[in-house]
């Protein structure tokens, strides 16, 4: 005996319900959302790795998903290893006089200024500064604890990730092939392409971050060498890292190239430190403006095939909603919404394909025929009167 079917009312309250209580879902368990993110990431990055690896061996995807990992460890274990030596050579360069540093302070201190015959007194400006800052300052003994208490939770959720993370991994394809399952097979061929295009725009999404760490990283770390900063080389590193967190990564990178300017000076440009510091804060501006409106739409909008002003709104509204997160996944989010819409809207008008591998081109003009000047326009006949 078959059972009765469902009226399209009673879909729609179901589908309309289990909505709900999926955003309900992801909004009492938000906590848990970002490491997600990031273990799904690196399952997403490592898994064609994995695939090459049990394609070129005899190796089941069990064994070979354990030594992909432990070698991405490895890795992660080894890039503080060898650069910690190069990184603690280039801060021994700074060569930060204490002493120096105080004396300069108590002359400033020390120094009178006279205004209209009245004489004032740094110190006696700076004392109500300082109180403010004993105010401020004065609970840094909870801070503190506050800080331990957070690095110990960052240290769990780091755990959390790399855990859950291998687990992705290792069920990466039976979870693709447990999401065709639920596919009717008329749209098979439809929800492939659609995975396709999706896939292809976060693996050209990644690639092009790496690409722009690395040029933002070299003409970093060439300019300020040529500027005459010692350590130049940990400037193009830390520019390179930083670039992964778009607009606030370069103002960080930035806030370290001036510090590094300030005390260790140029090596060969006759200038105070005051003014040295002044000229890289300078050339940093101009970095970020180029970053900002040139390599990033550029080098992440041709990739994704997104306009430029479309990823730098997408960069400012993904900062306000998923803060750094946000910040650094709003392009290929922008770029999956733009393939998904693309799909829905050919569907409704019934545009075929559905799915556009490439952008359809450009209708071909209308060729309208040519009438000289020199011979008279047709005139429309009238019809002959009958006698």
């Amino acid at each position: 005996m078959s059972s009765t079917q469902w009226t399209p009312g009673t879909k729609r309250a179901i589908l309309i319900t289990c909505l709900i209580l999926i955003g309900l879902a992801i909004w009492q368990f938000s906590i848990v959302l970002a490491p997600l993110v990031v273990a799904v990431i690196i399952a997403f990055l490592l898994n064609p790795v994995l695939n090459w690896l049990t394609e070129r061996t005899s190796l089941k995807r069990g064994l070979a998903a354990p030594i992909v990992y432990i070698i991405f460890l490895i890795v992660l274990a080894l890039i503080p290893t060898l650069g910690g030596p190069l990184i603690i050579q280039q801060v021994g360069q700074l060569d930060i006089d204490v002493q120096q540093v105080a004396d300069q302070v108590n002359e400033a201190m020390d120094y009178q200024v006279v205004l209209g015959g009245v004489t004032v007194n740094m110190t006696s400006l700076v004392e109500p500064i300082t109180g403010s800052l004993d105010q401020i300052f004065s609970p840094l003994a909870t801070w503190a604890a506050n800080l331990a208490v957070e690095i110990a939770g960052g240290f769990i959720w780091a755990i959390f990730i790399m855990v859950v993370g291998f687990y992705f991994l290792l069920d990466a394809n039976r979870f693709t092939e447990w999401v065709d399952s639920w596919i009717p097979l008329a749209y098979q061929e439809e929800f492939n392409q659609l995975r396709h295009q999706i896939d292809q725009v976060w693996r050209a999404y990644f690639v092009g971050q790496v690409t722009l760490a690395i040029i933002v990283g070299t003409i970093i770390g060439v300019s300020t060498a040529a500027l005459g900063i010692r350590s130049a080389i940990l400037l193009g590193i830390v520019a390179a890292l930083l670039e992964l967190i778009p607009n606030w990564g370069f103002g960080l990178s930035g806030t370290v190239g001036v510090i590094f300017a300030f005390f260790q000076g140029s090596s060969y440009l006759p200038l105070p430190a005051w003014a040295f510091a002044l000229l890289i804060a300078g050339f940093y501006f101009i970095m970020w403006q180029v970053d900002t409106n040139y390599l990033i739409p550029r080098i992440i909008g041709q990739r994704l095939k997104l306009p430029p002003a479309v990823v730098i709104v997408g960069i400012i509204a993904g900062a306000a909603v998923g803060g750094a997160l946000g910040l650094l996944l709003a392009a290929p989010i922008i770029a999956t919404i733009r393939v998904l819409s693309s799909y829905l809207y050919r569907r409704l008008l019934d545009l075929e394909p559905y799915v556009l591998d490439r952008p359809l081109p450009p209708p071909e003009p209308i060729e309208r025929p040519k009438v000289s000047s020199s011979q008279p326009l047709p005139v429309s006949k009238q019809p002959e009167a009958k006698p």
